[in-house]
């Protein structure tokens, strides 16, 4: 079995919790509010993302959330899209199963997004 550090192991709990909440609060937009899916994904990345945010400040990296650290935040969850996208691209363009893209998404972005909110967005100065 594999042995990860307790606190990449929360960072992945935070990460599925967080899918729930997005699912739950799009699920809504759309079938409650009327949304557009679009919209409704909108409105379910912002709140999941400070979901996330404020469990991972509280719960896997210890620290105070305040709006300095929020802005780094959300500028790793704009970095890990695009990381996700770029990598769908590359699977796609290369004519291969989108499977095999997400496969690629999920070994490479939660990783580095996990070692970019240590380094960066959650340091204590």
């Amino acid at each position: 079995m594999l042995n990860y550090p307790p606190q990449f192991t929360k960072f992945g709990l935070v990460g599925l919790i967080n899918t729930m909440i997005h699912a739950v609060v799009l699920i809504g937009s759309v079938e409650l509010l009327s949304l557009v899916p679009v919209a409704g994904n909108l409105v379910a990345f912002l709140v999941a993302n400070m979901a996330s945010f404020m469990m991972n400040s509280y719960w896997t990296f210890k620290v105070s959330p305040d709006v300095r650290r929020y802005i780094k935040f959300f500028l790793c969850s704009l970095f890990a899209l695009g990381l996700t996208i770029g990598i769908a691209w590359v699977f796609q363009a290369l004519g291969l199963h989108y499977g095999l893209g997400f496969l690629g998404v999920i070994l490479i972005v939660p990783p580095l997004n996990y070692w970019a909110l240590k380094r960066w967005t959650f340091t204590v100065h």
